[in-house]
Formats: structure tokens, C-alpha cells, sequence
């Protein structure tokens, strides 16, 4: 939807708004169940949109921000046609809104418009005033190696699988009670299959899901090239998400010659084998648990030969390796 609007042309933005409401009430009266756990947040945020474009004396201000935690929350609920809607008229109600143009670069990324996206996330920079090598705006404290082994030094740890298994498997109360829980990729919290904690949430560079945006003390962005990297830290880094960000030291663990440097690794390797080898060598920490890795598909045939190669116990969905 491509709408221009007039500095303080108030009808206008009364109709773009009202045209996002009505857009809401559809995509409710669409939904088969208002009361899932994804859309719960969501629903309430439409509700609060509402209320605020009804009011005696509405907002522009609270209107907008309103509609742009609807399309946050969309995004985080996997609607991402209604999040594009929402993205765009907040860019057209208000041009300079920096939450308007981040929220368009998410939506369209999540929609595969790879170039768009970077246009996008280009003016939210600008707008922003970033410099484009550093760290968004609130997006954490860097840290490296030595500050995020005193982060695990003493601590039991537990790195959690994706997938329907763990997230059946009732063990979300067991997760949750270790000091340090870590999260890997676009992942999904659950208090009775997975667990709800995050510490540590660990992502490649390649990976475009929610995790992102789900809050987390340090986030660690794993990408063997450079320039990788920094793309993933640039444009998909969410202020206030998290408390720290691994810096480029910890960006490639397995393969960096400056830390394990075992080349012989896929260029590539999986989020959660970088994660368990990162632990392993640093060694820090008297519980290093995998919860879910023994199920198909989690890991390379040859990471996976690694991990049992050197785990200690196993038991049920655990591998431990300390």
C-alpha cells in the first residue's frame, strides 16, 4: 500500500488509520483461536489501537505508537502481511518515524524482499543518526571471549533445541532451573515444554525468525565472513532486546584461528554445535546440558558424532557434556 500524506493533513491520517483498524477487525474475525498463546499480545494490541482511534480526543502520537506495537506484535505472531500494512502507514502518517521505518525493514526482510529491506533499514539508520559499522542504538553492551566466560564461570548451563519434541516434552520447568539458560536461531519459549528463560540466545547471520526480537541478557551472532556479520548486527539487531552482544571475537568460534581454530569444521557449522563447542572449550562451567539434541535433524552427521563422542552421561532428550 503506497499512501502519501500531507504535512498535517489530519483527515487524511484519520482515514489512513481508520483503514488499519478495520484491517485489525479482519484479521480477528479471520482467526480460528483468539486465545492461543501467540496471539494473545497481539489481540490485546489491537484492542488498545482501537480504544485510542475511538477516543473523545485522540492522539496522534499514542495512535501511532499503538499501530506500531500492533505490527511488532504481528510480526512476533508470524502475520506478516498485516505487519507490511501497518509498516507502511506508519511511514506514511509519519516519514520521520524511526520505529515506522525499522518496523518496514523487519516486515519486509520476514517477507523475503531482501533489497527493500535494506532501503528501509537504511533510512531507520539515518534517521537514527547510526553510523552504519556500529552497533544500533541501544542494541547492547559489546562483549568478548574473556566477558562472556565470566558469564558461565561456575554456572550450570543448558543449551535448548528447536523443534515439536522438547517442546512436548514437559521439561520446562528442569530447563528453567539452570543458572544459565541459552536459546538458539528463531526458537520458541513454552513454560511447560521449553521452558521460558533466556539468557543467552545464539543466532546465525542467515537466520530471519523472531528471535531477534524476543529479549535476551547477551545475544551472540555468529558469521564467518565479516561482512556477514555485520549485516546481521546492523539490520536485524533490536534496540533494547538485549543487555550485551558478543563482538566480532565471538562471531566465529569454531573456525577462528584466535580461539579453537578447527578448520576442518563446515564453513557453516550449526548454531548449536558452535554453542556447544564454544562451552566446551572454555570450560568453565560443571553442567554443560544439551536438552533435545538427540532427536533427527538437530545436528550434522558429523557434529553430532563430536557431541556424543565426548558427552558423559545421556539421559532421555539430555546429552551432558560435563
Amino acid at each position: 500500500m503506497k499512501v502519501r500524506l500531507r504535512p498535517g493533513s489530519v483527515a487524511r491520517a484519520e482515514d489512513l488509520t481508520t483503514a488499519c483498524v478495520r484491517e485489525c477487525a479482519g484479521y480477528l474475525a479471520a482467526l480460528d483461536d483468539v486465545a492461543a498463546p501467540e496471539h494473545t499480545k497481539l489481540v490485546a494490541a489491537i484492542g488498545t489501537l482501537v480504544a485510542e482511534h475511538t477516543a473523545y480526543e485522540p492522539s496522534r502520537e499514542r495512535s501511532l505508537d499503538a499501530l506500531l506495537n500492533v505490527g511488532r506484535l504481528a510480526l512476533d505472531a508470524g502475520e506478516v502481511r498485516l505487519a507490511r500494512r501497518i509498516a507502511d502507514s506508519g511511514v506514511a502518517l509519519r516519514a520521520s518515524s524511526e520505529g515506522a521505518w525499522r518496523l518496514r525493514a523487519q516486515a519486509l526482510e520476514a517477507d523475503g524482499r531482501a533489497a527493500e529491506a535494506v532501503h528501509a533499514h537504511g533510512r531507520y539508520a539515518a534517521l537514527a543518526g547510526e553510523r552504519l559499522d556500529d552497533l544500533p542504538f541501544d542494541g547492547g553492551e559489546p562483549i568478548g571471549v574473556a566477558a562472556f566466560r565470566t558469564q558461565l564461570a561456575g554456572r550450570g548451563v543448558c543449551v535448548v533445541a528447536n523443534g515439536e519434541d522438547i517442546a512436548a516434552s514437559g521439561l520446562g520447568g528442569r530447563i528453567d532451573g539452570y543458572d544459565v539458560v541459552i536459546r538458539v536461531d528463531s526458537f520458541q519459549t513454552h513454560q511447560d515444554g521449553t521452558g521460558e528463560r533466556v539468557d543467552v540466545h545464539a543466532v546465525s547471520h542467515r537466520s530471519g525468525g523472531p528471535g531477534w526480537r524476543r529479549r535476551a541478557r547477551t545475544r551472540l551472532v555468529f558469521g564467518e565472513q565479516p561482512a556477514q556479520w555485520r549485516a546481521a548486527i546492523r539490520q536485524r539487531l533490536v534496540p533494547g532486546a538485549q543487555a550485551y552482544v558478543g563482538d566480532r571475537s565471538l562471531s566465529r568460534p569454531v573456525r577462528d584461528p584466535a580461539l579453537i581454530g578447527e578448520v576442518r569444521w563446515a564453513a557453516d557449522p550449526s548454531t548449536a554445535f558452535v554453542v556447544a563447542r564454544l562451552l566446551d572449550f572454555l570450560d568453565v562451567s560443571p553442567q554443560i546440558d544439551l536438552v533435545g539434541f538427540t532427536q533427527p535433524g538437530q545436528l550434522r552427521a558429523e557434529e553430532r558424532q563430536w557431541v556424543l563422542g565426548h558427552a558423559r552421561r545421556r539421559d532421555g532428550m539430555r546429552i551432558s557434556l560435563r
